[in-house]
């Protein structure tokens, strides 16, 4: 698989803050500290584009991502999500 693009959108909270759904997702879901922000960067072969932390329970938001692969015709988002409580 070929990124041709990868950007962050914005972090959110609540439903109503998310971005419209009119994309494909993916949610990587995971308890604290075990590399959903990582494999982010992995798969997109950046380092930075998902932020990641040595402290665990760090992230409180959930983190939207536009990611485009060489030969769609259409983006997709996924996202590492953390449940907020």
């Amino acid at each position: 698989m070929k990124i041709t693009s990868a950007e962050f959108i914005k972090s959110a909270v609540w439903p109503p803050q998310y971005p419209p759904a009119i994309l494909p997702e993916i949610a990587f879901v995971g308890r604290s500290n075990v590399g959903k922000s990582s494999l982010v960067n992995t798969l997109v072969g950046r380092k930075t584009l998902a932020k990641t932390s040595n402290t665990p329970g760090r992230t409180k938001l959930i983190n939207f991502f536009t990611i485009i692969r060489r030969g769609d015709s259409a983006p997709g988002r996924f996202y590492p999500a953390k449940i907020v409580e």
